[in-house]
């Protein structure tokens, strides 16, 4: 219900308000996520491989709820839909793949399992395939001579980094079994994580060919992808480390 009530709020909201009501919820969202998030580093601490870990995932939420609220910011200041030059917001959404890719990469190490080599090939060879289809489109459009060069730089570096995003999450996502204590937080932060590359490549190339009456649609996807965060983040606060806690006092 926490998914479906958000989304369909935007999809039945009027054509012409769909993108600044899908920008409101996409903040909130995006808020309640960095604060459960701030909530967990503050309980938990950032000991451990698992404290690093949610570190670098609420700073990696953090640092795009802050891209998202400079575009709700512009969007009533400015006037502004959608930014075709580079800005900070890009800066923010670059600087958050950073972070969450660490996080990632810090849940595979944490996992008691073998990784097997063929799950990794395999997941990377349809990464990788998936990634240069929408290359292949963005290289397709005919670009004006008018577009900046770096705008059209960055926008080309977005799938390039969701792949970053994409491999170490399904790996998790296929690999993760019978670790009850952090198996369905690091499954839905994986799952969440998925969700956005999927969405950016969509995103960005419906921005890229102007099909900007579609942008709304893949901000479902962002929001959703917010929400399943903050499910991650609200069971970790609420079980795990609460029985680390109670653990301990034992």
């Amino acid at each position: 219900m926490a998914i479906i009530i958000p989304n369909v709020i935007v999809i039945y909201s009027e054509e012409h308000g769909k993108h600044s009501i899908s920008l409101w919820i996409l903040n909130i969202t995006a808020a309640t996520a960095s604060i459960l998030g701030i909530i967990a580093i503050c309980r938990y601490g950032i000991q451990g491989l698992h404290g690093k870990s949610y570190l670098f995932l609420a700073l990696g939420i953090i640092s795009w709820f802050s891209a998202d609220f400079t575009l709700l910011y512009d969007y009533y200041t400015l006037g502004v839909e959608e930014q075709r030059f580079v800005t900070i917001t890009d800066v923010l959404w670059f600087t958050g793949y950073g972070f969450l890719a660490l996080h990632l990469f810090i849940v595979i190490r944490s996992l008691h399992i073998n990784i097997k080599s063929k799950v990794v090939i395999v997941i990377s060879i349809i990464t990788v395939l998936f990634i240069s289809y929408n290359l292949v489109n963005l290289f397709s459009y005919n670009f004006h001579t008018d577009d900046d060069f770096i705008a059209i730089i960055v926008t080309i570096l977005y799938p390039i980094s969701d792949f970053i995003l994409i491999i170490p999450s399904s790996i998790i996502l296929i690999t993760l079994r019978k670790d009850y204590d952090h198996n369905i937080p690091w499954f839905l932060s994986s799952l969440s994580l998925l969700v956005n590359s999927i969405a950016d490549d969509g995103y960005v190339n419906d921005f890229v060919t102007g099909n900007s009456e579609n942008l709304w649609f893949w901000e479902l996807f962002y929001i959703t992808d917010f929400i399943i965060i903050s499910g991650a983040l609200f069971w970790y606060n609420k079980f795990h480390i609460s029985n680390s806690k109670k653990f301990k006092n034992e």
